[in-house]
């Protein structure tokens, strides 16, 4: 597709003029949900052609004044003069003509805006600086993870009910059997009628996990819908992008969801692991600038408390040291024997 706008231009002229073809018009569509500045470029054309089509038909043509002109003209054929008479056209065979074309012409153009310019319009939750909690449209309560984007319409039509996440989130879908919930994630589809679950976009090795809390999805990739991988509570389906696979097991890290609950409880745990789920917990940097420290264990829970109030715990129960370093925390202390 060119960069610049003159073929979108050519395009559009082709889709008024009721000259394009299906995959033509399809390829409009795409162009014109793409970018807001191109729907004014569409709006701007068709205008124009709607002004000319409405001087099309509120201009008298005198017909009979046209056929006696056309009677009228010579053509030069072989050095002799002969006079040129075409069939005399109907003039309601005209009209029936242009109100045909007229006709198609709007009925394109009704379902392109009920395609293109009536959809609703599409909003974006952004979890930039921490954690966000949001109710969507249909009453599903999300938790966005920082740094997620989830996408959605102003209002949900049709049969579904579907979002676009990046990133890290917990779903809570209000229950409506006639609408199904479905969460796009790069190819992947989550779908549900009612449930409790997690999804991460960003997983290691750029994998998507999806853990369900409660009820029941089914997981397929677009292409596929056939397809589909369907989870019971308390199991973690991954998938791999670049493999399409899909694998599932009950397997998977105890604190997934700790930056959303902030709710710990280590029993002999070693520092290094206590020391990672706080960071997940805060989305902080926490380093340990002596890694022997890490072999250290305690037994330790917290619940909804501060970072700074978990850092002080953690510097008091093994005397460690710590301090901050623009966005880092730095852990410091003695390795335990």
């Amino acid at each position: 597709m060119n960069s610049d706008n003159t073929y979108h231009i050519s395009l559009i002229n082709r889709y008024l003029a009721g000259e394009a073809s299906e995959k033509e018009i399809s390829e409009l569509s795409d162009w014109l949900l793409a970018d807001p500045e191109n729907k004014k470029l569409f709006a701007e054309h068709k205008k124009i052609n709607d002004a000319v089509m409405q001087e099309m038909i509120e201009s008298k043509v005198d017909l009979d004044a046209e056929w006696d002109i056309i009677q009228k003209k010579i053509v030069q054929h072989g050095g002799k003069s002969v006079a040129f008479v075409p069939e005399k056209k109907n003039p309601m065979r005209i009209i029936w003509r242009v109100a045909a074309g007229l006709v198609l012409l709007l009925t394109i153009g009704f379902l392109l805006k009920m395609i293109i310019f009536d959809q609703p319009e599409q909003k974006q939750i952004i979890a930039s600086t921490g954690v966000i909690e949001a109710t969507l449209p249909d009453g599903t309560s999300i938790t966005l993870n920082k740094g997620s984007v989830l996408s959605y319409p102003e209002q949900f039509a049709g049969d579904l009910r579907e979002v676009e996440l990046k990133g890290e989130a917990h779903f809570s879908v209000k229950h409506n059997p006639a609408m199904p919930f479905i969460v796009s994630a790069g190819d992947l589809r989550v779908e549900v009628l009612g449930t409790k679950f997690y999804i991460n976009t960003h997983a290691p090795g750029g994998k998507i996990q999806v853990i369900l809390l409660e009820g029941s999805v089914a997981t397929y990739y677009k292409d596929s819908p056939e397809n589909k991988t369907i989870l019971k509570p308390g199991e973690k389906a991954e998938f791999t992008p670049t493999t399409k696979k899909i694998e599932t097991t009950t397997k998977y890290e105890k604190y997934f969801m700790v930056w959303k609950t902030r709710s710990m409880k280590f029993e002999n745990e070693r520092l290094d692991r206590v020391v990672y789920t706080i960071s997940r917990a805060y989305n902080q940097k926490i380093t340990l600038v002596n890694p022997a420290i890490g072999n250290c264990r305690l037994t330790v829970s917290f619940e909804g408390q501060t970072l700074e109030s978990v850092l002080k715990v953690l510097g008091s129960t093994l005397e460690l040291k710590v301090t901050k370093r623009g966005d880092e925390i730095l852990v410091d202390g003695k390795a335990c024997e």
